[in-house]
């Protein structure tokens, strides 16, 4: 299980950019956003609760305008969670797969020689 993500607040008009390559997930907690992704033929308007998930770099989203708050009113923001699409591994599940791999590509060649030894010297 990953560790408790924190949202991102962007004010009216406030723009970022979103790398989402390894997948990511974005969900809206409150208020309204565009979102612009490369070779999309419109931008996306997402409200409170929608989510979207996102696979490439390059993806903008900015907070809408909004109405214009009262001067006594505190600041208001848009708020958007993202999420990884996959479960990170973890490093020692990391090299116990990649110790794995290895092991099973060495088998592999020996085998390799060794079937080809024997036809090498059958001359």
């Amino acid at each position: 299980m990953h560790p408790t993500a924190q949202t991102t607040r962007l004010l009216p008009r406030q723009t970022r950019m979103i790398d989402a390559s390894a997948g990511m997930r974005l969900r809206v907690v409150s208020g309204h956003f565009w979102l612009t992704q490369p070779n999309a033929a419109q931008d996306l308007f997402l409200g409170p609760g929608a989510s979207i998930d996102l696979l490439q770099d390059w993806v903008l989203i900015g907070a809408d305008a909004g109405p214009r708050p009262s001067e006594d009113a505190p600041a208001c923001y848009s708020e958007y969670l993202l999420m990884p699409l996959v479960e990170p591994v973890s490093r020692h599940g990391w090299s116990v797969s990649a110790w794995r791999t290895w092991r099973r590509w060495a088998r592999q060649a020996v085998a390799a020689t060794r079937n080809a030894w024997p036809s090498a010297f059958a001359k």
